[in-house]
């Protein structure tokens, strides 16, 4: 029978390790709490023993979650060292050990996929740059910094200290499980597993037209129940089979494609096709291949950027010839948002039309996410977003709305394009914890919540949210979002389809384990057609046939669809 330890700490919190991971919560009651939830989701009974530093305490929990008496034992805590290793090392010497910045432990961010494709893999990450941090204090002008541009940077946790056990005295630690009895424990569980182990705040209800929108992942409603698996003559769903344009590229070039171009890269060349004619518009030899691509607005203009080492390279809309700009040492870039954030240490900045351009640092404690508009947003852990302009210096303080009571922040998944995307959940919760939690979606306008999705840590916790080419669609593990609204489209965890960056409103999938689809719609068309990109506001399709030939199919009429 599995072991589970809870043990109470010098710091005020609880302790429970379990399966070799530990977890923190506010008292011994949630504690219990979260090991009964995970007893009955595992059906898996679990011994508890309860330590408190001076004597340990044992109950059981059944497979169903209910807690039961155990034999006491009236014991010190070097009696069950072998058992309580892990948890004294995390409740360990607090008292002088907490004061670490979020620059060490704040590292819980989900970097996101890449804006562009190259055949398939990533050209780079949507935050581009190399997973490094920059040394604490470089200049003496840190700050918290997350999983660089993900999100804010998690509050302080106590340091886990690898000190042996040691018998503590009674007069030194406060005895916070004096007199508690077995049966007074078994009371305890009993009370909270009445009024619901696992509470499920309660949200709005969706069928009243003024509110947001709520999936509740074991309700009837599910977007998915509504898709359908079909066959397809098109070799892109709802466009033309005859092309408007084609282009022969290099049999081994890697190939990118967006409403900006098509980008080519092969051996020392690169080449940008435009995506309307499939004409040339520019070619040049390269050092290095790029390592991002995207498309982006700079300075109101909308371009499409490269990055090759230390240079970017911006191809505006009608040049021939692209801009070139000299990025900063060990300088990382994030299209979070609709224009690109540069960070060299703790010095911010963008793209110019004339150059880099600086980007005020925002105050100590938060962190940059994203820039739209000309607005940087940032954020400590818990919120409001602070959303500054980085050309008049205004600055504005957006509330992110609850979706629940008692409901709190757990992670940051991204933020930009108008929206930010967390988890929220109970005190305890964390992104690995098994708990139930909100995937919530709000907008970066006022704060209001836009939507929330019942879910658990183990569909979204690790997950990252991939935004799509385009900025249509986005999604995280089973969770397909419209971008615009923020709204969910489907949801596929009842299917065995897993999603890929969406190219537009079109997403490529692939089903049972290895078949390809492409997602439209409330229908997933199994087919093997490489889709680049949908561009000119949907009314293309580029794929890059077995030939070494882009095509740009026309979307298809409403005659033809009938």
């Amino acid at each position: 029978m599995p072991r589970a330890l809870i043990s109470v700490s010098d710091d005020g919190f609880t302790y429970t390790t379990l399966n070799g991971a530990t977890s923190r919560y506010s008292d011994t009651g949630q504690a219990i709490t979260y090991l009964g939830d995970y007893a009955k989701a595992t059906e898996t009974p679990l011994t508890v023993t309860i330590d408190d530093g001076t004597k340990t305490t044992e109950i059981g929990i059944d497979a169903t979650g209910r807690v039961g008496a155990a034999p006491k034992q009236d014991t010190t805590a070097e009696d069950v060292a072998g058992e309580s290793s892990t948890a004294s090392a995390a409740r360990g010497s607090v008292d002088g050990s907490t004061d670490s910045s979020a620059e060490s432990t704040g590292q819980t961010g989900h970097s996101e996929n890449a804006d562009q494709s190259t055949n398939g893999q990533a050209a780079g990450g949507q935050n581009g740059y190399a997973a490094q941090d920059d040394s604490a204090g470089s200049n003496g002008d840190s700050y918290p910094m997350g999983t660089p541009f993900s999100g804010p940077a998690a509050p302080a946790t106590p340091t886990v200290k690898k000190t042996p056990v040691r018998k503590r005295s009674a007069r030194n630690r406060p005895q916070r499980l004096k007199k508690i009895t077995v049966p007074g424990l078994v009371l305890i569980g009993l009370a909270i597993l009445m009024i619901g182990a696992f509470v499920v705040p309660n949200i709005v209800p969706v069928d009243s037209p003024d509110t947001p929108q709520t999936i509740g992942s074991e309700q009837q409603v599910n977007p998915a129940s509504e898709l359908s698996v079909d066959k397809t003559k098109d070799i892109v769903p709802s466009y033309d089979n005859s092309p408007t344009w084609e282009a022969k590229v290099p049999k081994r070039a890697s190939v990118t494609a967006s409403d900006r171009g098509v980008l080519l890269v092969n051996d020392n060349r690169l080449e940008v096709l435009d995506a309307d004619t499939g004409k040339s518009r520019y070619k040049t030899k390269i050092d290095e291949s790029p390592t991002f691509a995207v498309d982006t607005v700079i300075d109101g203009q909308p371009a499409l950027l490269w990055q090759s080492g230390n240079t970017a390279e911006a191809l505006f809309d009608g040049e021939s010839e692209p801009k070139s700009y000299q990025l900063p040492e060990k300088a990382r870039i994030t299209s979070a948002g609709k224009s690109v954030l540069i960070k060299s240490g703790n010095k911010l900045s963008t793209f110019g039309a004339d150059g880099l351009e600086n980007v005020p640092t925002p105050q100590a404690g938060s962190t940059p996410m994203a820039i739209d508009n000309d607005e940087l947003f940032s954020s400590d852990w818990n919120g409001p977003v602070t959303a500054k302009n980085i050309k008049s210096g205004e600055e504005r303080s957006i509330d992110l709305e609850s979706p629940g009571d008692e409901l709190k922040i757990i992670d940051w998944i991204s933020a930009g394009h108008g929206k930010a995307i967390t988890l929220w959940g109970e005190q305890g919760a964390s992104t690995n914890s098994g708990h139930r939690i909100q995937l919530v979606v709000h907008s970066l306008e006022d704060g209001s919540i836009l939507s929330t999705v019942t879910t658990t840590t183990d569909i979204v916790g690790e997950k990252s949210w991939v935004r799509g080419q385009a900025g249509e669609r986005a999604y995280i593990g089973p969770y397909l979002f419209d971008l615009e609204s923020g709204l969910l489209l489907m949801d596929v965890s009842s299917r065995d389809i897993h999603l890929s960056e969406p190219r537009g409103s079109i997403v490529p999938c692939t089903m049972d384990t290895n078949t390809s689809c492409l997602l439209a719609g409330k229908q997933a068309f199994k087919t093997d057609t490489d889709l680049l990109a949908v561009v000119d506001k949907g009314e293309k399709a580029l794929v890059l046939g077995d030939d070494s030939t882009v095509r740009a199919y026309p979307k298809k009429s409403e005659t033809q669809d009938r």
